[in-house]
């Protein structure tokens, strides 16, 4: 279709060709899972509407024994406190609708998910506002005053701040002492704890405030989830028995694979930032590989801007052109071995040289990337960096 019969929004809504090249997922348990699923009966009523386009009945109780079960809640959770779409992607832009008006901003730590920046600017027009850990925690006390800081700044540029981002939180945030609870909601999905990707299925809690409920319900109707896919999830959320066994040998193989590529980095002497108990990926630092002076912000360092556009906001790098040539240049490298690990780039990493490394991939698949990663690490230690 050519871009001549869209409107001047349609056009800054274009993807990019590499939008979707960096999306995590854990395929660790998919074929569990399918087996899991194949063995549902099939029923005609799953060819219908079900309850309507907030989640049927049968989930959001199921939702909400499964959050007060597994997440110890500071305040009990309710079906009517859950509403169900087709993903958080389509949760994030419900909330910021009910939240923000054009041009609002939405603060956020870095580095970060690069789909939050269109979850929050495609449909809702509010703008993704990343601020700076300088060193700090970014789930810690410390990121108070970072996030302050870029508030008053965005305010001071005449920009109103809507909302924050927490990344990574727990549903055992006790917010009611620091917070007005209302303030507060809660999105989760089945796409990273349950493998599933590809199902589309998101949930927005929020237990003191049904104004942002029931806003959001009246536009929930553009994602609304599939019949087969909340019946897929209603079951596994009630079978206590898998669910158990699913949670505890998801965790076993999350575990070795994580000790694998861990192991892997401490005998080529690559860091990565510790301390973190669940996920899929890690947070690796090549800094030191690719240059001493590519950690520190030189004399001659410039400030990396990029111009704000829809998808991706605007960032600024500590960096020197010499950093930003020798992580080009390695990342080339990593490409041409045909292995993909994430550059910083591409989730709004303050400096160069930082690179998201996915651990939850099958032993053959993870092994042959190490081997690959291998090669290129020892290219590089040859070549010195680009001629």
């Amino acid at each position: 279709m050519s871009e001549r019969t869209l409107s001047k929004r349609g056009q800054k809504n274009l993807p990019a060709d590499d939008d979707f090249k960096n999306l995590v997922k854990n395929l660790l348990m998919h074929e569990e899972l399918a087996s899991y699923i194949n063995k549902l009966p099939f029923s005609s009523r799953l060819l219908t509407y079900g309850d309507g386009p907030f989640g049927t009945r049968a989930l959001r109780s199921a939702l909400s024994n499964y959050f007060n079960d597994y997440f110890s809640p500071i305040q009990e959770v309710f079906p009517e406190h859950i509403l169900v779409a087709n993903g958080v992607s389509s949760i994030i832009d419900l909330v910021i609708a009910a939240i923000a008006d054009d041009g609002d901003g939405i603060l956020i730590g870095r580095p970060l998910y690069t789909g939050y920046a269109k979850d929050v600017s495609a449909r809702a027009r509010a703008k993704l506002v990343p601020v700076s850990a300088e060193g700090v925690d970014p789930m810690g006390e410390e990121m108070v005053e970072q996030c302050e800081k870029e508030l008053q700044k965005q305010v001071k540029a005449g920009t109103k701040i809507a909302g924050i981002i927490l990344c990574n939180s727990t549903l055992s945030i006790p917010t009611n002492n620091l917070i007005d609870p209302a303030l507060v909601h809660i999105l989760y999905g089945m796409s990273k704890d349950f493998s599933s990707n590809g199902l589309r299925c998101g949930v927005l809690l929020s237990q003191s405030n049904p104004s942002i409920l029931a806003c959001s319900k009246s536009i929930a109707v553009f994602a609304w989830p599939t019949s087969t896919t909340e019946y897929y999830w209603t079951s596994i959320l009630n079978d206590r028995s898998f669910l158990d066994y699913y949670f505890a040998e998801n965790s076993r193989r999350l575990a070795a694979s994580y000790a694998r590529v861990t192991s892997f980095f401490t005998d080529h002497g690559i860091k990565w930032i510790e301390g973190s108990n669940a996920g899929f990926f890690l947070w690796a630092d090549f800094r030191g590989l690719l240059g001493a002076d590519i950690i520190v912000n030189t004399e001659e360092s410039e400030q990396v801007e990029a111009v704000a556009v829809n998808e991706r906001p605007s960032q600024i790098y500590k960096t020197s052109k010499r950093a930003k040539k020798m992580d080009e240049w390695f990342f080339r490298k990593l490409l041409e071995a045909k292995v993909f690990i994430a550059s910083g780039d591409a989730f709004f990493a303050e400096e160069h040289g930082w690179y998201r490394i996915t651990f939850s991939l099958p032993e053959k698949v993870l092994l042959l990337g190490l081997e690959r990663l291998e090669s290129v690490l020892e290219e590089v230690k040859r070549e010195g960096g680009p001629s």
